[in-house]
């Protein structure tokens, strides 16, 4: 099977989907045209699909010739809330949304990656399964992945790519265990008793208690969490007050944690509470913490990815990335990997001897050439994995 001279053809069809996808993004859990767009494109392969319910999530199934393992390859589809300030010829049509993640490069390249396997089926051991997942970006859609898996007895294993604006185009990072963070939001709420502005000793002050335990917070991953695990406790919104001269009665914290050691985000949430009940104390009032969502660190499977980068000398212009530590951002694939082996591969696409905008950035772009190489990594891969013990 000539895989190098199906993608030299279809190359060009990525960018196309790429572009089409940019120019057209939608907010998640409202990912209908996308879905419709996905949907339209599988039907014009010939590839058989199913629609995730309750939302617009797909499926598509390419049997091979033979009968064999099933690996699932996973891309998401959905855009951000964020004004797009690119001035690209195919930027965002619809006011307030933006592609500044990436997926829709995702979309394109599990796109590529379906035609081109679509074609060489016949010589294909076992199943590959391409599923398009709604709403990563807000913590939804992998449980409908996780249902409709369980539906048709479960998948051997399960692989994504997550492409990345400020790793140099061309390199693919691969890391055993985690290569994404897990991540978790938290509101805090200090109650306190109001008054005076010029009688502190008269009131029970929630402002100086909240600062207390910004600074705190901060000491958590380095003394009173694993030095060995990188860690993240922030703050990054802080409400208070009405007017200078006056102590309100309550301030409100607003943040998160990340970590990558299983168990890390038990043992973080049990400090947090131990430090806000000694400063509660000392400062005479109470404290409510309130967790909201969250996802699990990204673990890769150590052997898949030593099998994937034996692969990677095979993609023209890949290479593996230069750097070996992980990313601290957060992805529910990470949920998904819980329950099936598998992996999340980084692919570099940083526009080089340009300004550089990191995801979620209003000015977010990538390099073109990268997609083709994010896309026969793995359809590549799905080959190897169906064709070979």
């Amino acid at each position: 099977m000539d895989v190098k001279k199906l993608y030299d053809d279809y190359e060009a069809y990525i960018i196309e989907m790429r572009r089409w996808f940019h120019r057209h993004p939608e907010l998640s859990l409202k990912e209908q045209n996308t879905s419709r767009k996905i949907q339209e494109e599988l039907r014009g392969m010939g590839i058989p699909f199913e629609v995730l319910a309750p939302n617009c999530g797909v499926a598509a199934t390419i049997k091979g010739g033979k009968e064999g393992k099933t690996i699932a390859l996973r891309a998401d589809i959905d855009a951000l809330p964020v004004k797009e300030e690119t001035g690209l010829e195919f930027a965002s049509e619809n006011e307030g949304a933006m592609h500044a993640c990436g997926h829709d490069a995702h979309i394109a390249m599990m796109l590529g990656a379906a035609k081109v396997l679509n074609e060489v089926k016949e010589e294909l051991a076992g199943t590959v399964i391409c599923v398009f997942q709604v709403a990563e970006e807000t913590g939804f859609g992998y449980k409908e992945v996780l249902d409709y898996f369980d539906s048709i007895g479960g998948v051997d294993s399960v692989i994504g790519l997550h492409i990345w604006s400020t790793l140099p185009e061309g390199e693919i990072l691969l890391i055993p265990n985690s290569v994404f963070a897990g991540g978790v939001g938290y509101d805090l709420t200090v109650k306190g008793e109001g008054g005076h502005g010029g009688r502190p000793d008269l009131v029970k002050d929630p402002i100086k208690a909240a600062c207390e335990m910004v600074l705190k917070f901060a000491s958590i991953p380095s003394n009173f969490y694993d030095v060995l695990d990188h860690s993240v406790v922030n703050v990054g919104r802080i409400e208070a007050g009405t007017i200078g001269n006056v102590f309100p009665s309550e301030a409100k914290l607003y943040g998160g944690y990340r970590w990558y050691k299983p168990g890390g985000d038990k043992v973080i949430l049990e400090k947090m509470h131990q430090i806000a009940r000694g400063v509660s104390a000392m400062y005479g009032v109470d404290y409510e913490l309130v967790i909201n969502g969250g996802v699990p660190p990204v673990s890769n499977n150590a052997e898949l990815i030593n099998r994937a980068k034996g692969l990677v000398k095979d993609v023209d212009g890949l290479e593996l990335a230069k750097q070996t530590d992980p990313i601290c951002a957060g992805d529910n694939f990470g949920y998904i990997l819980e329950k099936y082996k598998g992996f999340y591969g980084v692919l570099g696409a940083e526009r080089a001897g340009e300004t550089v905008y990191p995801q979620h950035h209003c000015k977010f772009d990538l390099d073109e050439k990268a997609f083709r190489k994010g896309s026969e990594f793995m359809a590549r891969f799905a080959i190897d994995f169906l064709n070979n013990e």
